[in-house]
C-alpha cells in the first residue's frame, strides 16, 4: 500500500486523476501476515490507508466484500468498484497426461499450487491425510515458501509422507500441465476474517484450467465454488469435514465439475471481458 502514496503525491501535484486497484486490505493483511497487532504500528498504517483512499479518484477491489470494507473508509461510496482478477491466457484446460514430477498411478490426486505460507492454512492437510490413510489418495504440493520446512515436518510427524508428493516451485506456464495430471485442486486459508472477504487469484487459475475444486474455506471462495457447482467446501480448520468432502468428491462426476469450473470462469473472470469493461469505464 505504501507504493500508492507515490501515486497520490504525484496526482495531487499535477492535478490528474488517480485510480487504485486493491488486491489486499491494509492494515488487516499486515496484522495477519506479520503477526504485528500493536496500535503503535497499526494505527499509523490505518491513517495512511484512509489518506490514500480519500485522495483516489476511483478505487477498484478484487472482491465484493473488499468493496464493502473500503466503502466504510470513504465518504463517497460510489467511487469504489468491484473488479475481479483474471488468470493469464496460458491457464487453460489441458488434456490429462503424465508429467515427470508426479508419479503415474491410480491414486486420487489432490493438488495445491502456489505460495506455502502460514496464511494458506496448509497445516490441515497432514491431519486430513491421517484420516485418509486407508484410502487411495495422494496430495501433490507444488511451490515454496517460508512455511515449507515446517509443513514437511508436520507431514513426517503425522506419518503420512507416503501420501504427499512435494514439487519445487515451477514456471507459471507449466502449472496447467501439473493440474491436468491431478483430479482436483485444493484451496485453504487460516481462520481469519480477512480471508472470508478474499477471492484468491489461485481460484481463478484453477477455474481457468477447468479443475474441480476442494476447499477448506468460507466466505467469497465458498460462495463462488457453490455458485459454479465446481467443487466442495469444508469449514476452515476442520480436518474431519475435509476428509469427508474429499471422499465425497471422489464419487462425484468430475467431468461435470470441470465444465462448470471453466464455464463460470469464462462468464465471470474472462480477461478480455474484464479489460473491455475497464476500457468502457474510462471511456465513460
Amino acid at each position: 500500500m505504501t507504493q500508492a502514496l507515490i501515486g497520490v503525491w504525484y496526482t495531487k501535484k499535477h492535478k490528474v486523476p488517480n485510480y487504485l486497484y486493491v488486491q489486499d486490505l491494509w492494515p488487516e493483511n499486515v496484522e495477519i501476515v506479520t503477526g504485528i497487532t500493536s496500535p503503535v504500528v497499526i494505527k499509523p498504517i490505518s491513517r495512511m490507508v484512509n489518506y490514500i483512499y480519500k485522495n483516489c479518484t476511483d478505487i477498484f477491489a478484487t472482491s465484493p466484500s473488499f468493496v464493502k470494507e473500503i466503502q466504510k473508509r470513504v465518504k463517497n461510496k460510489e467511487k469504489v468498484h468491484y473488479l475481479p482478477q483474471y488468470a493469464e491466457d496460458f491457464y487453460v484446460p489441458v488434456t490429462r497426461a503424465s508429467v515427470p514430477e508426479i508419479p503415474l498411478n491410480d491414486k486420487f490426486k489432490v493438488v495445491f499450487t502456489g505460495n506455502i505460507g502460514q496464511a494458506q492454512g496448509l497445516d490441515i492437510l497432514p491431519k486430513t491425510a491421517q484420516l485418509l490413510k486407508d484410502e487411495n489418495i495422494e496430495f501433490v504440493i507444488v511451490g515454496d515458501g517460508r512455511y515449507r520446512e515446517e509443513f514437511e515436518r508436520e507431514i513426517s510427524q503425522c506419518g503420512v509422507s507416503d501420501m504427499f508428493v512435494l514439487v519445487e516451485r515451477q514456471p507459471a506456464e507449466y502449472i496447467p500441465q501439473l493440474l491436468a495430471a491431478c483430479d482436483a485442486a485444493f484451496i485453504s486459508f487460516q481462520n481469519a476474517e480477512l480471508w472470508k472477504m478474499t477471492i484468491p487469484a489461485k481460484l481463478q487459475s484453477y477455474m481457468a484450467c477447468g479443475m474441480p475444486i476442494i476447499a477448506s474455506a468460507f466466505g467469497e471462495t465458498q460462495r463462488i465454488i457453490e455458485e459454479a457447482g465446481c467443487g466442495l467446501c469444508a469449514p476452515i480448520g476442520d480436518d474431519k469435514a475435509l476428509a469427508q468432502q474429499i471422499l465425497k468428491l471422489k464419487k462425484e462426476d468430475l467431468s461435470i465439475m470441470a465444465e462448470n469450473s471453466r464455464g463460470y470462469y469464462e462468464k465471470h473472470f474472462d480477461k478480455q471481458a474484464i479489460m473491455d469493461g475497464l476500457d468502457e469505464y474510462f471511456e465513460r
